[in-house]
C-alpha cells in the first residue's frame, strides 16, 4: 500500500486504487476497515521513525505528502532532466556524471517484491525513464569517444531490450568504432531477424542507413581525433645562388578582398609545405564561372605567400597573352635572368631551360585564366620548392597531383559584407532592404557585386532604389552591369564564344526554362535530340562553367544557371532565334514533361488506368525514359512544379490539365498535397481562361480527390459535383465514371448508403465499359469495405478476390497492396488472426518496394491491430507508434487518429489514465477538424471512459452526449452498433457505475 502511495506521492489516492492494489480482482468485505487500519500503522511507522512525510486524509483516500528530495524517483527524474539539458548545451561530461548518479538510484526493477498489478502498472512509466537514461548515457558515451568502454554494457541492454533499435544502433557504432565492422553488421543481422519474426517488420530506415553506412566503412562513422601537430612550414635556405634578378610580377591585392577565407587558407597551407617533407610541386587549380572571383583569390593566395617563395613570383594572365604558352615562356625566362640571345626556339628546350632555370629555387608561379590543362603544363615547375596556382573556366582534372577547389557563389552574408566595404556602412545603413534586394539580385557573383557598388561609388547622388528599378527590366539588365573596364556581358561573352555551335544553342535555350533548377535529360528536348548527344552538351556547359550541376551521390543531378548568366542567355536567345521556333522549344520541353509523368502512371498503375489525358503533343525520347521512375520524380518535383506552373502561364491549357492530372500519381503517393493543390489550381485557371470546359472538369476532378484526401469532406462534395456535372455535359463516360467513385465515399462519410451504393455501381459500370481495370478494382475494394462493417463478410471477399486478381494482371502493385489490406481486415473480422498477419506482411512488402508511404501507413496501423487481437500488447504498441509516425509523414490524419486511439486503449488498460488521455486528447483534437462522424465519435467514446475512470463523471457525460448526437442520424450498420454500444455506456454513467468498460477486443466492423 505504501508503495501505490509513494507512486502517487503528493496526489490523492482512492481507496478503491488501494483496495485493487491490496488484493486485486477478490477483496474481502472488510477491505475498507482494513485499509483504515493498514493506514494507521503506517502513519505510527512513519512517526517512530522520523520520516519527513505525512499520510493525509482526503476523499475519496489518503494523500502521501512528502518532499521531491525524499523520493529516489522524483530525484532521479530530476536528474534526468538536467543530463538532458546538459547534453543539448555540449556539456556532454557534465551530462554524463549526472546521468550515471541518476542511474545509481537504481538497485533493480522498480518495485519488484511487491506482487500487485496495480503497482505493476503505476511503476510502468519510472521503469520506461530508466531505460531512456540508459539509451541517453550510452549516445553521450559515444560522443565522448568511449565506445570499447561500453560495448559490454549495451550487449547487456540489447539481451535486456531486444525490441529497442536505438540500442542496436549503437552497439553497431560502438563496435564498428573499435575496429569490430563484422561483428557490427552481425548485431544488425541479428536485430532484423528478432523484429521480422517478432513484430512483422522491418528495421527503421535509421538503422538500415547505419548498417549501408558500415559497410561501406562510411568516413562519417568514425571519431576524428584531431589533427596531428606540425611544424610551422617555414623553410630556411643554407645558401641561396646568386640571381640576376627576383621576379616580382604579381598585380596588387585588392583592399577590399572578402568571403573566401576558408578558400583562401586551404590555398596557403597547401602551398606552405616544408619541400624537405613533400618532395613534389603542390599545385592548386581554382575553378569556376566568369566573375566568380578567382583571379582575386588566387592573387590574394600568393601575396600572403611571398615570404614562402623568396626567390620570387611569376604571373601571367594567359586569356590576355597574344603568343600563348610560347609569349609566357618567353617572358618568365627574362624574368628569370635569361638573355633573349639565348632563349630557345623549340618549345621543349624552353621548357627545359625554364625548369632547369627554377630547380632549386622557392619560387611560386600563377597562371590566371588557364583554357585547358595542356596550356598550363609546360608553364609548371618541375622540382620541389616551386609552387603554382592554376586558375580556370573549366575543371582542370588532368593537372598532375593538382588540388582542385571550385569556387562557389559568396553567401548572402558574404556578398553584403563585400558590397559594404566597397560602399561605406553609411549608405548601405540607409537603405538596408534595396541594399539586400541587390545583393539577391548578384547572387554571390563577386562581380556583379563590385560593379554595382562601384557605380553607386561614383555616383552618390543615385540612391539604391533608383538602381533596383533600373534593374527590373531583365531584356536591360546586363546594361547596368558595366562600369568602366568592368563589364559583366564581355566577361560571360568570352566563354559563350568558346562554345560549339550545338552547346551555344542549348545554352540559349535553357534560358527558356522557367526555373531555378532543371534535369540533364532537359537538354535532349530543347535540342530535339537523343539523350546522350544532349547531356554531353550540357556537361561541356558545366565545365565551361556557365552551368553548375547539383546532385549527391546516387540521385540524378539538378543543374542551374546563375541568375545573371541565365539573363545573358536570354538575351542570346532573343537575339539569335525567332520566336517561333522559341515557342516550339518551349512546347517540347513541357512535351517532354507530360510523357514523363505519363511513363511514371503506367509503371504504378499497370496502363491508362484511374487517369485522362487530353489532345497535347508528347516529346518522346529517341533513345527512350529509362529513368523515368516515381523514385527520379520524386527528386524532380519541384522542376515539375515549375513545368505546370510554366505550361499554365503561357497558355497551353490543354497541356497544363493533362500535366497537372497526371502528376497526382507522385503528389498523392508521396502526400505532396501543398503541390497537388498549387499546381491544380493554376491550370484550372488556365483551361478557365481558354474555356476548356473537360480540362476545367478533370481538373476539379482532382480538387475534388485532394479534398478528400485531406479530410476536407463538404470541399470535396462540392468540387466533385461541378466534376460530374462538366464530364456528363461533354459525354465524358471514363471521367464521370472517376468522379462518381469518389462521390460514392463522400455520401458514405455523410452516411448516406443508398445513394453510396448506387453510385458505386454506377462508376463501376461506367469504368468497366471504357476498360478502366484499375479503376474497376478500386471500386470493388471500397464496396467490400462496405460490405464488410456491414457484415457482409463472405460478399466483401468475392469483391476483394476480384479486385486483387485485377491488380495482378494489370501488374498494379499499389492496387494489389490495397487488396490485400482490404483481405486482412476481412481475417481480422473473421477471427483468422494468423491469416490476416500473412497478408499484411505481403501487402508490406509491396508498399515498402513500391517506397509508398501511405500505404505503408495503413498497413502497419492494421498489424498493430492483430498484435493487439492476440494480445501482444507490447508488439502492438510498437506497430501503433510507427503508424502514427509514417501518418504524420504521409498527411494521413486518418490513420493518425486511429492509431493515437488505439495507443490510448492499450494505456487505459495498463492503468495509465495520463497517457490514456493525453493520446485521446490528441486523436479528439485532430478528429475535430475532420468531417467524419464515426471516427469522432469513437474516439469521443473513449474519452469518456478516461474521465470515468478518472473520477470525473460530469465530463465523461457530456463526451458521451457529444458522441450520440454525432452518431445519431448515420445509417450504417458501424454507426447503429457503436450507438448501442454507447447508450450502454451513458445508462452506466447515469447509474450507479463509473461508465468504464473493461478493455475489449477491437471493433472489427
Amino acid at each position: 500500500m505504501l508503495a501505490v502511495l509513494a507512486l502517487n506521492a503528493n496526489r490523492v489516492t482512492a481507496v478503491e486504487q488501494l483496495v485493487d492494489a491490496v488484493w486485486g480482482m477478490d477483496p474481502p468485505p472488510t477491505a475498507r476497515p482494513q485499509i483504515q487500519t493498514c493506514v494507521s500503522a503506517l502513519r505510527r511507522l512513519l512517526a517512530d521513525n522520523e520520516c519527513p512525510a505525512e499520510i493525509r486524509t482526503r476523499l475519496p483516500g489518503y494523500v502521501l505528502e512528502i518532499g521531491d528530495e525524499q523520493l529516489d524517483s522524483k530525484r532521479f527524474n530530476l536528474l534526468l532532466d538536467n543530463a538532458r539539458a546538459a547534453e543539448r548545451d555540449g556539456r556532454l561530461p557534465e551530462a554524463l556524471e549526472t546521468l550515471r548518479t541518476a542511474l545509481a538510484l537504481w538497485r533493480g526493477p522498480v518495485l519488484a517484491d511487491v506482487p500487485s498489478d496495480v503497482v505493476l502498472r503505476l511503476s510502468a512509466g519510472l521503469g520506461e525513464r530508466r531505460i531512456s537514461a540508459e539509451i541517453a548515457r550510452m549516445r553521450v558515451e559515444l560522443a565522448l569517444g568511449r565506445h570499447r568502454e561500453i560495448i559490454p554494457d549495451l550487449q547487456a541492454l540489447v539481451r535486456e531490450h531486444p525490441l529497442r533499435e536505438e540500442l542496436y544502433g549503437y552497439y553497431m557504432l560502438a563496435l564498428y568504432r573499435s575496429g569490430r565492422q563484422t561483428e557490427a553488421l552481425e548485431v544488425y543481422r541479428q536485430a532484423r531477424t528478432l523484429l521480422v519474426e517478432e513484430i512483422g517488420l522491418e528495421p527503421s530506415a535509421e538503422l538500415r542507413e547505419l548498417e549501408r553506412a558500415i559497410l561501406n566503412r562510411d568516413e562519417n562513422l568514425t571519431f576524428w581525433m584531431g589533427a596531428q601537430a606540425r611544424g610551422d612550414g617555414s623553410a630556411v635556405a643554407a645558401s641561396t645562388p646568386m640571381r640576376f634578378v627576383v621576379p616580382g610580377q604579381l598585380p596588387a591585392a585588392i583592399a577590399d578582398f572578402t568571403g573566401r577565407e576558408e578558400e583562401l587558407t586551404e590555398i596557403v597551407g597547401l602551398l606552405s609545405a616544408d619541400p624537405a617533407s613533400a618532395p613534389f610541386v603542390p599545385v592548386v587549380a581554382v575553378s569556376g564561372g566568369g566573375g566568380i572571383g578567382k583571379s582575386t583569390l588566387a592573387i590574394a593566395a600568393a601575396h600572403r605567400l611571398r615570404e614562402r617563395f623568396p626567390d620570387g613570383q611569376l604571373f601571367a594572365n594567359l586569356a590576355n597573352e597574344e603568343d600563348g604558352t610560347r609569349g609566357v615562356q618567353d617572358r618568365f625566362l627574362r624574368a628569370l635572368g635569361i638573355p633573349c640571345a639565348v632563349i630557345p626556339v623549340s618549345t621543349a628546350a624552353r621548357t627545359d631551360l625554364y625548369r632547369s632555370r627554377l630547380a632549386g629555387q622557392r619560387i611560386l608561379v600563377v597562371l590566371d585564366d588557364v583554357a585547358s590543362e595542356d596550356q598550363a603544363l609546360s608553364l609548371l615547375p618541375g622540382t620541389a620548392g616551386c609552387a603554382a596556382i592554376v586558375t580556370s573556366r573549366s575543371r582542370l582534372g588532368g593537372l598532375p597531383g593538382a588540388r582542385l577547389i571550385d569556387l562557389a557563389e559568396l553567401d548572402f552574408d558574404q556578398s553584403m559584407a563585400l558590397l559594404t566595404r566597397i560602399m561605406g556602412e553609411e549608405r548601405i545603413e540607409a537603405d538596408p532592404h534595396a541594399a539586400a534586394e541587390l545583393v539577391r539580385i548578384c547572387a554571390g557573383l563577386p562581380l556583379a557585386l563590385r560593379i554595382i557598388g562601384a557605380r553607386l561609388v561614383t555616383k552618390p547622388h543615385w540612391s539604391l532604389s533608383g538602381l533596383l528599378d533600373r534593374l527590373a527590366d531583365e531584356s536591360r539588365m546586363l546594361d547596368e552591369f558595366s562600369h568602366g573596364s568592368l563589364e559583366l556581358r564581355s566577361n560571360l561573352g568570352v566563354s559563350y564564344r568558346d562554345l560549339s555551335p550545338a552547346e551555344q544553342r542549348l545554352f540559349r535555350r535553357l534560358s527558356l526554362i522557367e526555373a531555378h533548377e532543371f534535369p540533364a535529360w532537359a537538354a535532349a528536348a530543347l535540342l530535339d535530340t537523343d539523350t546522350e548527344t544532349a547531356v554531353g552538351a550540357l556537361e561541356n556547359l558545366v565545365d565551361a562553367q556557365l552551368a553548375a550541376a547539383d546532385g549527391p551521390p546516387r540521385k540524378p543531378a539538378a543543374y542551374r544557371f546563375h541568375r545573371l548568366v541565365r539573363a545573358f542567355a536570354r538575351e542570346q536567345v532573343l537575339a539569335e532565334e525567332p520566336a517561333n521556333e522559341r515557342d516550339r522549344t518551349v512546347e517540347r520541353w513541357l512535351g517532354a514533361w507530360l510523357h514523363r509523368v505519363e511513363e511514371v502512371h503506367r509503371q504504378e498503375y499497370g496502363g491508362d488506368y484511374t487517369i485522362l489525358h487530353g489532345t497535347a503533343r508528347r516529346w518522346h525520347p529517341p533513345d527512350g525514359d529509362r529513368e523515368a521512375t516515381l523514385t527520379t520524380l520524386v527528386e524532380e518535383r519541384h522542376m515539375l512544379v515549375a513545368a505546370i506552373r510554366q505550361a499554365a502561364e503561357a497558355g497551353y491549357d490543354e497541356l497544363s490539365w493533362d500535366l497537372a492530372l497526371s502528376s497526382v500519381t507522385l503528389f498523392e503517393t508521396r502526400g505532396f498535397y501543398d503541390d497537388w493543390r498549387d499546381t491544380t489550381q493554376v491550370a484550372l485557371a488556365a483551361v478557365k481562361r481558354a474555356g476548356n470546359r473537360r480540362g476545367q472538369a478533370a481538373l476539379q476532378y482532382a480538387l475534388g480527390a485532394l479534398e478528400l484526401a485531406c479530410h476536407h469532406v463538404e470541399d470535396a462534395g462540392r468540387e466533385l459535383s461541378t466534376a460530374l456535372d462538366l464530364f456528363t455535359e461533354e459525354g465524358d463516360r471514363h471521367g464521370r465514371g472517376l468522379a462518381l467513385r469518389y462521390l460514392a465515399y463522400v455520401d458514405r462519410l455523410h452516411g448516406d448508403i443508398p445513394l453510396t451504393l448506387a453510385r458505386f455501381e454506377e462508376a463501376l459500370a461506367l469504368l468497366r465499359s471504357v476498360g478502366d481495370r484499375m479503376g474497376e478494382a478500386y471500386v470493388l475494394c471500397s464496396l467490400a469495405s462496405h460490405w464488410l462493417t456491414e457484415g457482409e463478410r463472405q460478399r466483401a471477399k468475392s469483391l476483394l478476390d476480384e479486385a486483387l486478381s485485377i491488380s495482378v494482371a494489370a501488374g498494379c502493385r499499389r492496387g494489389e497492396a490495397q487488396a490485400l489490406a482490404g483481405l486482412a481486415y476481412y481475417h481480422i473480422a473473421c477471427d483468422e488472426l494468423d491469416r490476416a498477419d500473412e497478408v499484411l506482411n505481403r501487402a508490406l512488402r509491396v508498399v515498402r518496394g513500391l517506397g509508398d508511404t501511405t500505404g505503408e501507413t495503413h498497413v502497419i496501423y492494421a498489424l498493430g491491430l492483430t498484435r493487439q487481437l492476440e494480445s501482444r500488447v507490447n508488439h502492438a504498441e510498437l506497430a501503433f507508434t510507427h503508424a502514427i509516425a509514417r501518418a504524420r509523414e504521409a498527411g494521413e490524419r486518418q490513420v493518425e487518429i486511429q492509431g493515437l486511439h488505439q495507443l490510448s486503449t492499450i494505456y487505459l488498460a495498463r492503468g495509465d489514465l495520463i497517457g490514456a488521455g493525453a493520446r485521446c486528447a490528441e486523436a479528439l483534437s485532430i478528429a475535430k477538424d475532420l468531417d467524419v462522424p464515426v471516427l469522432e465519435a469513437r474516439v469521443l467514446m473513449l474519452s469518456a471512459q478516461i474521465s470515468a475512470a478518472a473520477g470525473d463523471p460530469a465530463r465523461a457525460l457530456a463526451e458521451a452526449r457529444t458522441a450520440e448526437e454525432a452518431l445519431t442520424g448515420l445509417h450504417t450498420n458501424e454507426a447503429r452498433n457503436l450507438l448501442t454500444k454507447l447508450r450502454r455506456q451513458l445508462s452506466l454513467l447515469n447509474g450507479d457505475g463509473n461508465g468504464v468498460a473493461g478493455p475489449t477486443r477491437h471493433d472489427r466492423g
